[in-house]
């Protein structure tokens, strides 16, 4: 009798150690990670405001300062000193387009061309013709603890 007893005892405890392997095993395959995005040439403090899109049409509408449904949309402060910011977000494809705003105004300011005074960037630092880069040149593939140095620009692009 006293035999049966523990062997379930044994069987319990193996089943709680199992359960609990099998939960830790599980967070380390979340389909949820960590997004670091490190901000370089940044001379002064200032607002971050960055918007993370899944899609071509939510990038391209974050680009031109609209509101979309398909891009996480964020601002914090930011300085020279702690220029990163880090973010969760589920496994997929995705495009950053970022720029500070040092004047307070929640916006990039422009001159009379529309070409951007504020510093601004995009996921892989690239660049467009006279434009914004487009969703698939700043796409990435986002599938585990990734981080994107994004280098600020400002006025008309030059390649590097």
């Amino acid at each position: 009798m006293k035999s049966s007893s523990y062997i379930n005892v044994w069987l319990f405890q193996t089943m709680l150690f199992v359960l609990f392997i099998l939960g830790t095993i599980s967070d380390s395959f979340s389909e949820e990670t960590n997004l670091k995005i490190n901000i370089l040439n940044l001379d002064k403090p200032g607002v971050l405001y960055f918007s993370v899109c899944q899609d071509k049409e939510g990038f391209e509408r974050t680009v031109n300062e609209s509101e979309e449904k398909n891009c996480i949309r964020a601002s914090e402060e930011i300085n020279p000193q702690n220029a990163q910011t880090n973010m969760k977000l589920p496994f997929g494809e995705y495009a950053i387009t970022l720029f500070v705003d040092f004047n307070g105004n929640k916006k990039i300011d422009k001159n009379f061309l529309g070409i951007p005074k504020e510093p601004y960037g995009f996921s892989n630092n690239v660049i467009g013709n006279m434009s914004a880069p487009t969703f698939d040149q700043a796409k990435f593939v986002f599938l585990g603890p990734t981080t994107q140095n994004i280098k600020l620009r400002i006025g008309i692009p030059k390649k590097d």
